[in-house]
């Protein structure tokens, strides 16, 4: 059993329901139960203390105790090209986007960037992502591989595309649907 220690924030409400105040709960010295990788209880952390003595204890003093922030949509296959700039649209998927994407035909590499992308994530908090893949379906398995080592909740699939895209960057509806069945029933 692990105690964690420092301010804690609770979301107990929708605050678009309430008062946006009335939907939190905070305290300032509050505590973090876990037991392995449950949430036993969260309250203050003296009374925590309390009545779990046999906890160790982590005190991260005045540091901000949350839940996992969570990224609704993300595109993992464009990690490495993160700050790329182009004039418009078509300039920067054809200089930056479809270059880099035909590189996750490569299991080996999709496997890099998705160690990296949840690393990076992962040191801003983030524990649950949703994420658009290639058509490549090692990019989907290099994703979710890398999630399931890590123990994050990650939504996904293979990017279907049969048009506006260069050759090697397109799939037919069949393919898309069978590749996208497979994955399905492995995931």
């Amino acid at each position: 059993m692990k105690l964690l220690l420092g301010q804690t924030l609770s979301f107990i409400a929708d605050p678009f329901d309430t008062d946006p105040l009335d939907s939190i709960t905070h305290h300032s010295h509050g505590g973090v139960l876990l037991e392995g990788d449950k949430i036993l209880a969260v309250d203050d952390g003296e009374t925590l203390r309390a009545a779990y003595p046999e906890a160790s204890v982590h005190d991260y003093g005045q540091g901000l105790i949350t839940a996992g922030f969570i990224d609704a949509h993300a595109h993992y296959p464009q990690t490495a090209m993160i700050n790329s700039w182009g004039k418009r649209l078509i300039d920067w998927l054809s200089d930056y986007t479809f270059p880099e994407e035909s590189r996750f035909a490569d299991l080996t590499y999709a496997e890099k960037i998705a160690e990296l992308y949840f690393d990076l994530v992962l040191s801003n908090g983030t524990t649950s992502v949703c994420s658009y893949c290639t058509i490549h379906p090692e990019s989907v398995e290099a994703l979710f591989n890398a999630a399931s080592k890590r123990n994050i909740r990650t939504f996904a699939g293979k990017t279907c595309m049969d048009r506006n895209a260069p050759e090697n960057l397109r799939d037919t509806p069949q393919s898309a649907y069978d590749q996208s069945k497979a994955l399905l029933q492995k995931w």
